[in-house]
């Protein structure tokens, strides 16, 4: 069973043992059913409830937590999800599938996946075969193709032109 972590909890929230953590996951919808999260040991805490903090934040309750100060020994805690268990699209990928994967420009290999800079619009940062730095948006108008399988992601020049951003 795979892991990605989901949630940093922040702090506690309120009295009885709810946890305020910041969502890692595509926003609130994408992780509103889940009912087991891990801490980095694999501890498993089942969960009671998960609602929405707004702004990219959950109030979660464990079945195991049930006043502030057991909920003072999660802050900072990283929790962690069987990666089948977060709702995506079906053109959505995780972020740490995408790292390191090959890019290639007009079916000629031009680099690979470095980082994924998330914002408004995701960006791509790829570590050119040159060494180079440059960055494209993940937008669906360049029509960017994804094979998880083959590990590689195709693009057409044409399409990047434009949206292509290098370093110096």
């Amino acid at each position: 069973m795979e892991k990605i972590i989901c949630f940093t909890v922040v702090k506690p929230q309120g009295i009885k043992g709810e946890l305020k953590a910041k969502i890692l996951a595509d926003g609130f919808e994408s992780v509103k059913s889940i009912k087991t999260l891990y801490d980095d040991s694999g501890k498993a805490y089942s969960v009671t409830k998960i609602r929405d903090g707004f702004g990219g934040f959950a109030f979660i309750t464990l079945e195991t937590c049930q006043s502030r100060n057991d909920a003072e020994l999660f802050r900072n805690v990283d929790f962690f999800v069987e990666k089948s268990k977060i709702k995506k699209a079906k053109d959505e990928f995780f972020i740490a599938d995408l790292i390191g994967m090959s890019v290639y420009v007009d079916d000629e290999l031009s680099g690979s996946v470095a980082d994924i800079i998330s914002s408004n619009v995701d960006m791509f940062e790829i570590k050119g075969v040159d060494g180079k730095r440059w960055y494209f948006p993940f937008l669906k108008s360049l029509e960017i193709s994804v094979d998880l399988k083959e590990k590689k992601i195709s693009v057409k020049k044409e399409k990047l032109e434009g949206v292509r951003y290098c370093e110096d």
